[in-house]
């Protein structure tokens, strides 16, 4: 569960927001006759339902607040911070923010891409066995993370939930930034995340930069099997200066291990073959020299008659 409720009464800061979003925002949105938006997700423990809808012949996805915090100061306020780090993103491996909007019936909505795809949890069931794809997940969402800590953003809510896998050419969508945050923000910056994936400074209100991020990638990468045991340990160590400085370094040691694996393979591969190449000379060699020098004695004699 996400930790934020217990900490939202403490956010009671005003709002300063840098950038001028005005011309990505409209007033309303209408709907053709039977084409309303339909609800396809509710947050367990959370403040956000998520709608599908049509859009002149291409789905989107419309994220609005639950009926109870619509019009609560503390959530719009979280939702349009949402939106303004999320439309300044721009990354294959991220969800694209479309715009921010009003909804008869919704309230403010944040309206996005629409992944069609299952979560990272759900993959790696369906790809336990196949090591080739896993690491490529990973290594995508290590760009994502690097991408977006280079823009001075941290995600502070990482699980297997906000990362989307498609089911079509199998791409990485990291997802939520509804408790990210950034440089440019002076709100909502207090404790955050899901227990089970987050930094030991992210639960006591402490200093948080892109390390966080990467102790939860290291969680991550412990339910994707033990071939990544290494990484996840030096991601998760509770002294940040003690975890790799960037998902850059991740990706970097994910990839050193898979080609330790292909070159411990190709020595066992190796090993085998001048085994059996020993074993063949040890007990067949004899056998089959003195075959072949028959062979040959054969064959000269009968050039040597033919000569005569």
């Amino acid at each position: 569960m996400a930790i934020f409720d217990s900490v939202m009464e403490k956010q009671e800061q005003p709002s300063i927001f840098l950038s001028d979003f005005s011309d990505t925002c409209i007033n309303s949105v209408e709907f053709a006759p039977g084409r309303r938006p339909e609800l396809f997700y509710s947050s367990q423990g959370g403040y956000s339902l998520l709608y599908r809808y049509d859009r002149e012949g291409r789905f989107r996805v419309l994220k609005a607040l639950k009926a109870q915090y619509r019009g609560n100061p503390l959530y719009e306020r979280l939702l349009r911070k949402e939106f303004e780090i999320g439309y300044e993103l721009e990354h294959p491996n991220i969800c694209k923010v479309y715009s921010f909007c009003k909804v008869e019936g919704l309230g403010n909505c944040i309206e996005m891409e629409y992944i069609d795809g299952c979560t990272l949890d759900d993959f790696l069931r369906d790809a336990q066995f196949d090591h080739k794809a896993v690491r490529r997940v990973l290594s995508s969402l290590c760009d994502a993370l690097t991408y977006i800590h280079n823009k001075q953003v941290i995600h502070r809510d990482l699980k297997p939930q906000n990362i989307l896998v498609t089911y079509n050419g199998r791409n990485v969508k990291l997802i939520d930034f509804g408790l990210s945050d950034s440089d440019w923000h002076s709100v909502l910056k207090g404790m955050a995340g899901t227990r089970e994936y987050a930094a030991p400074e992210l639960l006591e209100n402490g200093e948080i930069d892109n390390r966080t991020d990467i102790y939860s990638l290291g969680r991550l990468l412990e339910l994707c099997g033990t071939s990544y045991k290494g990484v996840a340990s030096k991601c998760t160590q509770q002294q940040p200066a003690r975890r790799f400085a960037s998902a850059e370094e991740v990706k970097s040691a994910l990839l050193r291990g898979g080609n330790r694996r292909f070159t411990i393979a190709l020595i066992v591969l190796s090993a085998i073959i001048l085994l059996a190449l020993l074993v063949w000379y040890l007990f067949f060699y004899d056998d089959i020299s003195d075959t072949v020098d028959k062979i040959f004695c054969g064959v000269g004699q009968k050039i040597i008659d033919a000569q005569r």
